[in-house]
């Protein structure tokens, strides 16, 4: 239902009918995007997604392992439910493809299903291109670095995630140094509360 749309592309004068030898060209991730959304699989079209919203979400799922490391295997048992559950979503996926695809659910597909068809037309609009297509229906576009197009998606949200859970990323780190001090001197012979600075707090995260 989705796909033959492609199949009139060469059809129109559209530059972005072209491929690119990286990337997607425009009809390249549409193409793939109509693909995901007749198999009913949003995680299939996250490599069709805008560069920045693609690059923040796996900054985001790699700094949520690196966090959920440390909590499982510094933070007390008491501590570790509270903090795993504060890493929200991105802390329980592998890859930033399996993120996308819980959270473009069959509403969010749908609505791309709506959408997404052959390219008809595009204009510039500041940095990205609004592109018509065949179901007389337009999204924004965005060429990344290596000139391959991604369909705009989140792009503020995601970027404002990742560097909410870098910011975190380096709190953890340092509880997990506090915990790990602490155990230290729980185990040394000489321990003592007086051993521990002051300053040697835990910060706590809210859950997501």
């Amino acid at each position: 239902e989705y796909s033959v749309f492609f199949l009139i592309c060469p059809l129109f004068a559209v530059p972005a009918c072209s491929g690119h030898a990286d990337g997607y060209s425009v009809r390249g991730a549409l193409a793939l995007s109509a693909e995901a959304v007749e198999a009913e699989d949003a995680s299939r079209m996250f490599p069709a997604l805008d560069e920045r919203t693609r690059f923040a979400m796996q900054a985001t799922v790699k700094a949520r392992a690196e966090a959920r490391a440390l909590i499982e295997r510094d933070y007390p048992e008491s501590e570790k439910a509270q903090a795993l559950a504060a890493l929200g979503d991105a802390g329980q996926v592998a890859t930033a493809a399996e993120l996308f695809g819980r959270r473009c659910d069959p509403t969010c597909l749908s609505s791309f299903g709506e959408i997404v068809g052959a390219p008809t037309g595009q204009v510039a609009v500041g940095d990205e291109l609004e592109v018509t297509t065949i179901r007389r229906r337009t999204l924004h576009m965005h060429a990344g670095r290596d000139g391959g197009y991604g369909i705009v998606w989140q792009t503020r949200e995601t970027s404002a995630e990742r560097s909410r859970a870098s910011h975190e990323l380096r709190l953890i780190q340092e509880n997990a140094a506090i915990y790990r001090r602490r155990n230290a001197l729980r185990q040394g012979a000489s321990a003592s509360s007086s051993d521990l600075d002051a300053k040697d707090v835990p910060s706590k995260l809210h859950a997501q």
